[in-house]
Parts: structure tokens; C-alpha cells; sequence
């Protein structure tokens, strides 16, 4: 491998623990933390998996928005609204609506066919819409699980108008920011765009220059102790999720990332195979969501009606491992699906139309 390609693996790497905390997180709060419900054990490990899940909130999403914003610089500095309009918004706003429709049609019928008894999900997510206006009215407020792919289109238009007053807009993306960790903005879709735009406006405009502080000694421990100090600061006002304590907790991981793929190699097949699925993203984050729907509705559901969990063993097994065995199930058969569907008319799933067509005319 290059020089050159080496240097990026670490982009990579954390794209994929990113993904694969996602899908930890889903498959945390709709089918390990319901389970606990009837499971009157509780053990250690029980508290170790829902710690986790809430802890790394700080790095999930900003570190996803951080990374897309620095590879999304080129496009947002450099080059002309008819070069990147298509790739970098349209397609993104059409992947959004597509998967938005695509998960509420599988979901509905999940929870409406293959539901075992009462144990159905519901929450204020467009998959869980009882009519076409309450869909619709979600969709727009970004009200749904493919919520990424709306704020990264919308962060790119916004970026691409605001470029020359980049400076402007990090201040109005940190405004949001704080607005939103104290609860002004209102439903979980808007809160979650305003909240997460800072961290893509960091990474396009700021994201090289960090990058290189991270690189010198002197200047990143500098970088880290600032950090440390406003997180512990917005801490002691209880501000836990503040913007410090996540840029904190994304420099933090991009280091990590780069000393593995610069020093790991006892396990290089384990670490190609987490950059593959940090190249790759996109098929597991819009198809993860009908996976964990099927282990929270029917499979839940049927160990809930005949009693799997009144087994003494089967309940630890569960508690210990069940997260983590669940996250690679969804994670590898978002591929397994991706890989059947993603040939011929089957990727307009993953692909705006005009896109592969410009493709095959370079082929």
C-alpha cells in the first residue's frame, strides 16, 4: 500500500468503530434495555453495556460529522456547485428520502405481521409513522433513523453558501450546539441536526490544521489540555455532552486510530476488515435498522412469550454477550443484504440514479 493511502487508513478505522457504535446504540435501547424487563438478574456487565452506549455519546456522531466535514472540504472549497451538487447533496437528500420510505414500509410491517403477541416498538421515528401525514411531517424534521444523510447534504449546502464567512458560521454552529445540550430546541430530529452541525463545520473548515496539531507533540498535548479544561469546566454545570467534552473525546480517537493502523500488525486481518467497513459505511447504516427491528419485535418477542429468559443460563448469556453479538449479526448482514441487492435496478437502493449512469459513461 502507499505511503500516501497508508496515512488515511486511521479515517477509516474510525468511520467504522462509528458505524459499529450506531448499531451498538440501536441495538442497546430497542431490544437489550426492553429485555430487561423480564430478566430479574442483573449482573456487573448488565451496567458496563449500558454504560458504554451512554458514554460514547460525546464521540459517536461528532466523530462521523467531524470526518465527513474534513473529506467533504475539497468539495465545499475548491470546487464549482455543478462538480459536486449532485454527489454531494442531491444524492444524499434522495438517500435519505428513499430509505426514510424503505424503513417505514419494512417496519410497519414487522411490527403489524411479524410481532409475537403485544411486544411491538414504537417511538416518534418516521419508521413507526401511523398515517402519511405523520410520515411526511417526520421525514422533514429529520424525525427518522437515516437523519445522518439529511444533516450531511443539508451541512454541505450550508457550508458551500457560507464559505467565505466560515468563521460566522462555526459561531452560529456552536449557538445551536449549546442550545440544543440544554434543551431549547424542540423534538429529536431538529436537536440532533443543530446540534452535530458544529462538528462537520470544525472538521471542513479547522479539520487539516487539527489534524496537524494532533501530528506535533507540543501542540497537541497543548490541544488536549484546553480541551480537558473546558470539558471539566462545562461538566462542573453538569454540561457532560458538551462541545468541548466531544472534540475532546474525537482528537482522543483519531490518535488512537492512527497508532493502530501505524503500529498494529498482529492482527492486520481484523484491521483491514474494520477500514473495509469504515469504507463502507453507508449500506450498513441505511439497512441496520431492519435487522435490529427484527431482533426487537419477533425474535424478543417469541424468547419473551416461552420463557428463554426463566433459564438461569440462558439470562447471563444474554446479558454478557448479547450486545456485542448482536451489533457484528446486524453489521455483517447490512453487507450480506447490501452485496444481493446492490446489481443492477438494485442500486438505485444505495446510488442516485444519474450517478451510476456517469459512471458507466467512464467505464
Amino acid at each position: 500500500m502507499p505511503a500516501s493511502a497508508k496515512k488515511i487508513q486511521w479515517i477509516n478505522s474510525l468511520k467504522g468503530i462509528c458505524i459499529l457504535l450506531v448499531v451498538l446504540n440501536h441495538i442497546i435501547t430497542t431490544s437489550y434495555i426492553p429485555s430487561l424487563t423480564v430478566i430479574h438478574q442483573h449482573l456487573f456487565i448488565t451496567h458496563v453495556w449500558v454504560g458504554i452506549n451512554h458514554y460514547l455519546v460525546p464521540l459517536r456522531m461528532p466523530a462521523f460529522f467531524f470526518i465527513s466535514g474534513l473529506l467533504a472540504a475539497d468539495g465545499v472549497i475548491n470546487r464549482s456547485w455543478n462538480e459536486v451538487m449532485t454527489k454531494k447533496a442531491v444524492n444524499l437528500f434522495y438517500l435519505y428520502l428513499l430509505w426514510c420510505l424503505v424503513q417505514w414500509l419494512c417496519v410497519s410491517f414487522i411490527n403489524r405481521e411479524l410481532a409475537v403477541g403485544d411486544w411491538r416498538l414504537m417511538a416518534h421515528n418516521a419508521a413507526y409513522a401511523n398515517s402519511t401525514g405523520q410520515f411526511l411531517m417526520y421525514v422533514a424534521a429529520a424525525m427518522s433513523s437515516p437523519w445522518y444523510l439529511y444533516a450531511l447534504a443539508l451541512y454541505f449546502v450550508v457550508c458551500k453558501l457560507w464559505r467565505r464567512h466560515w468563521i460566522v458560521l462555526l459561531a452560529l454552529g456552536a449557538l445551536l450546539n449549546y442550545a440544543c445540550v440544554l434543551g431549547l430546541v424542540p423534538w429529536w430530529g431538529p436537536a440532533s441536526v443543530a446540534q452535530n452541525g458544529i462538528y462537520f463545520f470544525i472538521g471542513c473548515f479547522l479539520g487539516t490544521r487539527i489534524i496537524a496539531m494532533l501530528a506535533e507533540r507540543r501542540s497537541r498535548l497543548i490541544l488536549l489540555a484546553a480541551l480537558t479544561g473546558m470539558a471539566l469546566l462545562h461538566a462542573v454545570f453538569t454540561l457532560d455532552h458538551s462541545l468541548f467534552t466531544s472534540a475532546l473525546a474525537v482528537c482522543i480517537a483519531i490518535l488512537c486510530c492512527q497508532w493502530v493502523n501505524r503500529y498494529w500488525r498482529w492482527h492486520s486481518g481484523s484491521l483491514r476488515a474494520l477500514n473495509w467497513i469504515g469504507k463502507n459505511t453507508l449500506q450498513i447504516y441505511v439497512l441496520h435498522k431492519l435487522l435490529t427491528e427484527l431482533m426487537a419485535v419477533p425474535a424478543l418477542g417469541a424468547l419473551v412469550r416461552y420463557h428463554a429468559f426463566d433459564n438461569h443460563l440462558f439470562s447471563q448469556l444474554w446479558l454478557a454477550f448479547y450486545p456485542l453479538a448482536a451489533t457484528a449479526l446486524c453489521a455483517a448482514g447490512a453487507i450480506a443484504i447490501w452485496w444481493a441487492l446492490n446489481r443492477g435496478v438494485g442500486r438505485i437502493l444505495f446510488q442516485y440514479p444519474s450517478l451510476m449512469r456517469a459512471e458507466k459513461a467512464l467505464v
